[in-house]
C-alpha cells in the first residue's frame, strides 16, 4: 500500500470515529460556544485528549474548533447561534499555533442531553 492509499484510508477511519462518536448531535444546529461543550463533553466521558481553541481562518470569521485525535472539529462561527458539528478535512489545513485557547466547562452526557431538550424545546417555542 502506497503512501497516499494510507493517508486517504486514516483520513476515512478518522471521519468514520468522528461520525460514530457524535452520531447523536450531528442533526444539531446549536451555538457554536454550545457545540464546543457538546463535543468537549463526549470525548471527555471517553477519556479522550481534546484541545478547544478559537481560531480565524484566512478572510473569515473566527470559529471555534477542537482539536482532537481523530482531526480537528470545527463548532462553527464564535457568533453563529445556528451552526453544526463538522470534521474539518482536507479542505483546510488548521494552524492552531495561531489560536487562542478556550476554556470550555466540561459537561456530563446528562448534562449535555438536558442542555439538547432545553434548547430544543426554546426552538419550538
Amino acid at each position: 500500500m502506497t503512501q497516499a492509499q494510507q493517508a486517504i484510508q486514516k483520513n476515512e477511519q478518522s471521519k468514520m470515529q468522528f461520525e460514530q462518536t457524535f452520531q447523536p448531535y450531528l442533526h444539531l444546529r446549536l451555538g457554536a460556544f454550545e457545540n464546543m461543550k457538546i463535543v468537549a463533553g463526549v470525548l471527555s466521558s471517553m477519556d479522550k485528549t481534546y484541545s478547544t481553541f478559537e481560531i480565524e481562518l484566512a478572510n473569515e470569521k473566527p470559529i471555534y474548533v477542537v482539536d482532537t485525535e481523530f482531526g480537528v472539529v470545527s463548532c462553527g462561527r464564535t457568533n453563529g447561534y445556528e451552526e453544526a458539528i463538522r470534521l474539518l478535512e482536507g479542505e483546510k489545513k488548521i494552524d492552531l499555533s495561531q489560536a487562542r485557547a478556550v476554556n470550555v466547562p466540561v459537561l456530563s452526557l446528562q448534562q449535555i442531553s438536558f442542555m439538547c431538550v432545553e434548547t430544543s424545546h426554546f426552538d419550538h417555542c
